[in-house]
């Protein structure tokens, strides 16, 4: 399927829910190969699962710089680089 991002690699910070899982989806419709990254793990499968195989999901915290680093590595080794980047993961103080 021909698309804007058709073999762009893309990573999205909290795309396991709201803003971020509407965009990584549009991102995989688009034809893009997506990382998204989630605290919760079953969250994070679950977004996975419904995106299909252009999506790969990793465990990380973006408040915590060696999951940013872990990360940064798994994007590297499996795709090489990273074409767009959403910063989308947030926190909501009580």
């Amino acid at each position: 399927m021909p698309g804007v991002l058709r073999e762009k690699v893309a990573v999205i910070t909290g795309g396991t829910s709201g803003i971020g899982l509407a965009i990584a989806h549009r991102f995989v419709r688009e034809g893009a190969r997506v990382f998204v990254t989630g605290r919760d793990v079953d969250r994070l499968e679950a977004a996975v699962k419904e995106m299909g195989p252009a999506a790969t999901g990793v465990r990380s915290d973006v408040s915590v710089l060696a999951d940013l680093d872990a990360l940064y590595e798994r994007v590297r080794e499996e795709a090489g680089h990273i074409e767009v980047l959403v910063a989308n993961a947030g926190s909501v103080a009580d």
